[in-house]
């Protein structure tokens, strides 16, 4: 029964139609391949741009096993030899050399020196290839396969506070770079701020008053990921201002916990964004103290 099974993939693979009906054009050094791998062809590979042969613009030659795998003739002919490439989430150098070959558009200019290059995590720790569709690159996966290294991020997202990044409406690769860049912690844009203006534009300004702290760094109130305090802020208000407002103009008073038993009511109910709640800067003339 197990000769017949390779003598039909044999010839599936000669006239090119796989055990589903879909083309495997895949060259005859790759038909060998098939007949045991025929899960990885037929259930994934078959379907990504690695299983799709040439391009008819010349952008693209077609693929094979061989392509990526190497000769693998020892592999051939006895199956518990690796072959002559394998691919694993940690890099050794030649599995990346191979990806790198194809892949080196201006999305990898920076991956030499990227984080993810330095903790030798290879391309497959993070990418799928033998599937028919690659997590990391859908919405609703890649939060599952980044959080598989970054546990503390995944933690967060059990804080009330947060990107909804669980849900897939925001993504790792939304603020940063994969495969490394110029900004520091591998970000998209070339600062933090200009990061988070990518959504929060209305942020952005120029204005003619404008708060230091809001220009200088985001991450100033903000954390980036969660927080246990109402929009994503390091530490809840009056506190937070005080850090910086603790002598100057009013109160002047700063607001510790040995006022808390005291029914004090610039704590109980209030808030310094009550008052000053154009805090991200504005044009009118109220918003000199940033006030409504």
């Amino acid at each position: 029964m197990v000769v017949w099974k390779r003598i039909l993939l044999v010839l599936l693979a000669v006239s090119g139609l796989g055990l589903s009906g879909y083309p495997i054009l895949l060259n005859a050094d790759s038909s060998n391949c098939l007949m045991c791998h025929q899960k990885e062809a037929q259930g994934g590979i078959s379907h990504r741009a690695h299983g799709l042969g040439p391009d008819p613009r010349g952008q693209q030659d077609t693929i094979d096993c061989v392509s990526c795998h190497g000769p693998s003739t020892e592999h051939a002919s006895s199956p518990r030899t690796a072959p002559s490439v394998t691919f694993s989430s940690v890099d050794e150098g030649q599995s990346d050399a191979t990806c790198i070959a194809c892949h080196s558009g201006s999305a990898m200019s920076h991956w030499a020196f990227s984080e993810h290059r330095n903790a030798e995590v290879g391309c497959s720790g993070c990418h799928s290839i033998h599937t028919a569709r690659d997590p990391v690159q859908e919405r609703n996966g890649q939060f599952e396969v980044c959080t598989s290294c970054h546990q503390s991020e995944k933690m967060d997202q059990l804080k009330f506070s947060r990107h909804p990044m669980s849900e897939g409406h925001v993504q790792c690769s939304d603020c940063h770079a994969p495969h490394g860049s110029s900004a520091m912690n591998g970000l998209s844009a070339a600062t933090l701020n200009d990061t988070c203006y990518q959504c929060h534009a209305e942020k952005r300004g120029p204005f003619l008053f404008e708060h230091e702290p809001v220009q200088d760094d985001c991450m100033s109130c903000h954390l980036p990921h969660a927080s246990v305090n109402d929009s994503l802020l390091k530490a809840r208000e009056p506190f937070l201002c005080q850090q910086c407002h603790i002598a100057s103009r009013h109160p002047g008073t700063l607001y510790d916990s040995d006022r808390l038993g005291r029914q004090d009511i610039n704590i109980i109910g209030q808030s310094c964004t009550n008052c000053h709640s154009q805090v991200h800067g504005g044009n009118q003339p109220a918003s000199s103290s940033f006030r409504r």
